[in-house]
């Protein structure tokens, strides 16, 4: 019964497939790839960029983080309405729930006091009626920006399907700048825009020189005079060697020698 036991367990471990163990770079790049499909995972600049980012948006959280375990170390009542917010409970019904009618007065009773909650409400004001003002004229933008956009599109026959990852990318873009968050992709966006003139302006002297070059070559191969270049006195164009012609060689009867003889 043993030897059957001990063979039987032999036999499984021989048709054991052992699972190959991740290395930690294979399963950084897998997470990477995944994280950012249009990234060049090749390029160790673009690799370490975002690794950059996320190490500043790290840093950002964790700081945020300390902050607020700091904020309900010394105000225990701030955590417990998170907790109720996290529980669904209306955020007046739980202020009002830790501190009284009585608390607000006396708040109010503090000249110090009175000075902040005042200036805090005055701002809130502001920065609401800023909001409004700022979403109605971006409700009227973003029309015109459509608007342009499809125009764009049909002007230079963008399909829907690259229309829509064209505005998502932009959307992308503004969002990130809202934020303060400038990418790479977003450097040679601007790059390439600011240089675009320069370039074509290059392209196009460069298109005209060689076409300039190709005309006098074929000029000089047909024979032709070229404007600007004067021609030499032997009938060849100025700056250009003509090719000699072979003499066809003339065989004459010599008097004196009584033979034939070339010249």
């Amino acid at each position: 019964m043993e030897e059957k036991e001990t063979k039987l367990t032999e036999e499984v471990s021989e048709n054991k497939t052992e699972t190959p163990t991740k290395s930690n770079r294979d399963t950084f790049m897998e997470r990477y790839r995944t994280d950012y499909p249009d990234d060049n995972a090749e390029d160790e600049e673009v690799v370490y960029g975002r690794l950059n980012e996320r190490n500043a948006e790290y840093d950002r959280l964790k700081k945020d983080d300390d902050n607020f375990r700091k904020l309900v170390n010394e105000h225990p009542q701030y955590a417990a309405m998170f907790i109720d917010a996290g529980d669904g409970v209306n955020f007046m019904q739980s202020f009002l729930s830790r501190f009284s009618k009585d608390d607000l007065l006396a708040a109010y009773d503090d000249p110090e006091m009175a000075k902040k909650l005042a200036d805090q409400q005055a701002e809130y004001l502001k920065s609401q009626e800023d909001s409004k003002k700022l979403k109605e004229e971006g409700d009227v933008n973003i029309q015109d920006s459509l608007r342009r956009f499809t125009e764009y599109c049909d002007k230079n026959g963008i399909d829907n399907k690259d229309a829509t990852e064209m505005w998502g990318k932009m959307i992308d873009m503004v969002s990130d700048g809202l934020k303060g968050k400038f990418t790479d992709n977003l450097f040679d966006t601007v790059r390439k825009a600011t240089t675009h003139d320069a370039d074509v302006e290059n392209a196009r002297a460069e298109g005209e020189l060689a076409g300039h070059n190709a005309k006098v070559q074929t000029t000089l191969a047909k024979g032709r005079d070229i404007d600007g270049i004067p021609p030499t006195f032997d009938g060849g164009q100025g700056g250009v060697v003509p090719e000699e012609k072979p003499r066809e060689k003339v065989v004459r009867r010599n008097p004196f020698r009584g033979e034939d003889q070339e010249f």
